[in-house]
């Protein structure tokens, strides 16, 4: 079994408690989850506590990335050890990320929560210590979509395989894994109604296990959209409705767009239907109810789009048995040229979302207002939301296999005209707004003045409806509101650091939390599997650059390539590396100077000293190295490093009170070399190996 990056490769898991890392196996280190659900009034405030333990005998650091809801706000993190409480704040993104670095230089525990995309969040917990396990609170505020009118919550879980390349490094990057289990105790506390999951309903304020393989979907039967009443960190009240959208009398002229590509071949639920049989079904069902002006025009799409036709009125159903199966991959931003190029305005996209296409910044130009429906369990909105959110269209769930309900509620919407924020500002902050979200309208008002004389705290509901306002504002604004309100935002991020315990010593070993592979994506159809099986290498330099063949340096068979050949960097060639140029692996042949050596420095694909340290785990090796053990490096890194090296000691300047100067002089042309890679592991040995170098070193 394997298990892969959304774009990469990453080592076979052999269980679900442990894994391989570097050649070792290790344990996972998320070994609870309990998730908290209180709705009322159409607003679900979720609370995920995760436990993390370190069962090994060096400190590490746990990086979970994780999928949340495209419209949820994070509104508060905590962390709990030895019984100690913490409580984080939220910081200008770069500044948190800067004190969580610092804090893992200083070996202090620290967790660090980060929006890397919207609908894409980062949790990092670094310098746990070996034997210590930490609890982790997140608290978010979903606001419940409308699903044929009624309140609908979903979570996301996990992610199927999702086309194209990664925008993230593979440290980043989301992580499913085939042989990897997770699973929560998940309770619900609602105001009224039921909470209806997978067709049953669920008991209420008690625990019942769930396995996090898939989206958690709960409609709220007998659930109704109202006022909640919560608190600024102004000290203002405020006032929050919510109200399914009712569609205006007004034709529709729309465009509508249906993924064909392999991964809607994926099983629904039951086993009996597909996500591309939900939705053409659901087409079908919900287009017989066309006003006699009503206009659609019917595309499809995989690798490239097709032109179905144009109707009007009940004609419209005939439309979708047009339709063709699923195949191929998801080139969605073709397909909305192609519709935008027949005088689309209105454009609706039915899909599971699964691509890493690129589209934002192509299309936000254009005029036209794009929604979507994302259905199945396994649908990923982190992409197509971002281009619904910046045309002011929709984003929309289908509950299970009930595609029709949803599209009953888009049509609703995409009969009302505005934009997705509207509002007013005072100068002490936001007054009013309306925004649109999931075919709800939701309504905040911030009532009285504020108080000085008060010492005034946020609740979770002050602080979704000042996340709401944050497009109102300007940027130095936005960001001060929301580091008042404790948000994590695309421009803050949210970070502790344990200043009471104690300090663990040396390099905190990375360990990546996987996350479960999808229910609907292992009985998806063979297109889908295939493209997993297509994923780029993860981790390239084990097989790439194998270790020195002297004894000295400590060779170990599992770090050497395929073939069992040991090569030094002069045996490379360029055809070994894929899009590079001939001379790729040469030696400059006359460097003079440190900055020459490291010219081409920040580009890790034409720079003969930084390519042999490509994927270089310096978390593991880090503390060795530091020591003047070379043992984990192989030729081409030798080289590289001996090659700066020289060129520190035959400088005029350097006067090492090292007993042993090249010794020193190689940690030196490490860090230096370090410095020039783009990874954040690189950075912090970089740091630790140049803290007490001469300032003409570290100005190289």
């Amino acid at each position: 079994m394997q298990s892969s990056t959304i774009g990469h490769r990453l080592e076979t898991l052999q269980d679900g408690l442990t894994t391989f890392c570097h050649g070792e196996r290790v344990p996972v280190p998320l070994v609870a989850t309990k998730i908290g659900i209180r709705i009322a009034a159409g607003v679900a405030i979720v609370s995920t506590i995760r436990n993390f333990r370190n069962a090994e005998t060096n400190p590490i650091e746990a990086v979970m990335t994780f999928p949340v809801g495209f419209d949820a706000v994070v509104t508060g993190l905590s962390a709990t050890i030895d019984g100690r409480r913490m409580v984080g704040v939220a910081k200008e993104k770069s500044q948190a990320r800067a004190t969580y670095e610092a804090a893992l230089d200083e070996g202090r525990l620290s967790v660090l929560h980060e929006e890397t995309l919207r609908g894409i969040h980062i949790l990092s917990v670094g310098a746990l210590p070996s034997g210590a396990e930490v609890e982790v609170a997140l608290e978010q505020v979903f606001p419940l979509s409308a699903a044929g009118g009624l309140p609908f919550l979903r979570l996301p879980m996990t992610a199927g395989q999702v086309y194209g390349t990664s925008p993230f490094l593979p440290s980043d990057d989301l992580v499913v894994a085939e042989g990897i289990k997770h699973e929560a105790a998940l309770t619900i506390t609602l105001d009224q109604g039921a909470a209806v999951m997978d067709g049953q309903v669920l008991a209420l304020d008690t625990p019942v296990q769930i396995v996090l393989d898939r989206a958690l979907e709960l409609l709220i039967e007998g659930g109704k959209f109202s006022t909640l009443q919560g608190r600024a960190a102004d000290g203002r009240s405020v006032e929050l409705s919510l109200e399914a959208v009712a569609g205006e009398d007004v034709d529709l002229d729309l465009h509508i767009l249906v993924d064909r590509s392999g991964s809607t071949g994926s099983i629904i639920r039951d086993g009996s239907i597909s996500v591309w049989q939900a939705m053409r079904d659901g087409l079908i069902f919900e287009l017989e109810a066309m006003g006699p002006s009503d206009r659609v025009t019917l595309w499809q799409f995989d690798s490239d789009s097709q032109y179905i036709g144009a109707a009007k009125g009940g004609d419209c159903a005939s439309l979708p048995m047009m339709l063709e199966g699923p195949r191929g991959g998801t080139e969605l931003a073709g397909a909305i040229r192609a519709a935008i190029g027949k005088g689309a305005i209105d454009i609706l996209v039915l899909t599971d979302g699964q691509t890493w296409a690129h589209m934002v910044e192509g299309l936000k130009g254009e005029a036209a207002r794009i929604s979507a429906i994302l259905a199945g369990p396994s649908s990923f909105d982190a992409n197509i939301g971002h281009l619904c959110a910046l045309t002011g269209g929709q984003v929309l769930y289908a509950p299970g296999r009930d595609v029709a309900s949803t599209l009953r509620t888009a049509f609703a919407a995409l009969r009302k005209p505005g934009s997705i924020v509207e509002g007013e500002v005072s100068s002490h902050g936001p007054d009013h707004l309306t925004a649109l979200r999931g075919g709800v309208t939701i309504e905040a008002t911030w009532l009285a003045d504020p108080k000085p004389d008060v010492d005034a705290t946020s609740d979770a509901i002050g602080r979704f409806a000042s996340a709401l306002s944050l497009p109102l504002l300007e940027a130095e604004a936005a960001e001060v509101w929301a580091r008042a309100h404790s948000l994590c935002t695309h421009s803050t991020s949210l970070i502790i650091v344990d200043e009471a315990g104690e300090a663990t010593e040396g390099f905190s070993r990375i360990r990546k939390v996987p996350l479960m592979k999808s229910h609907a994506f292992s009985q998806g159809s063979r297109d889908v599997m295939m493209s997993a099986e297509s994923s780029a290498s993860y981790d390239l330099p084990s097989a790439m650059f194998p270790r020195r063949r002297s004894m000295s340096f400590g060779i170990t068979a599992k770090n050497t390539s395929e073939s069992g050949q040991l090569k030094s960097r002069k045996d490379f060639s360029a055809e070994e590396h894929a899009g590079t140029p001939d001379d790729l692996m040469k030696r400059p042949r006359k460097p003079e100077t440190i900055p020459r050596l490291l010219a081409q420095g920040k580009d890790q694909r034409h720079n003969p000293y930084i390519l042999p340290f490509r994927g270089f785990s310096w978390d593991v090796y880090g503390d060795a190295l530091l020591a003047s053990d070379f043992s984990p490096l192989n030729d081409a890194q030798i080289d590289a490093v001996e090659e700066v090296a020289a060129q520190i000691i035959s400088n005029k300047r350097w006067q090492s009170p090292s007993p042993d100067r090249d010794a020193q002089a190689k940690i030196l042309a490490l860090g230096l070399i370090a410095s020039c890679i783009s990874d954040r592991v690189a950075a912090r040995f970089s740091r630790r190996a140049l803290k007490n170098a001469p300032e003409w070193v570290k100005a190289n």
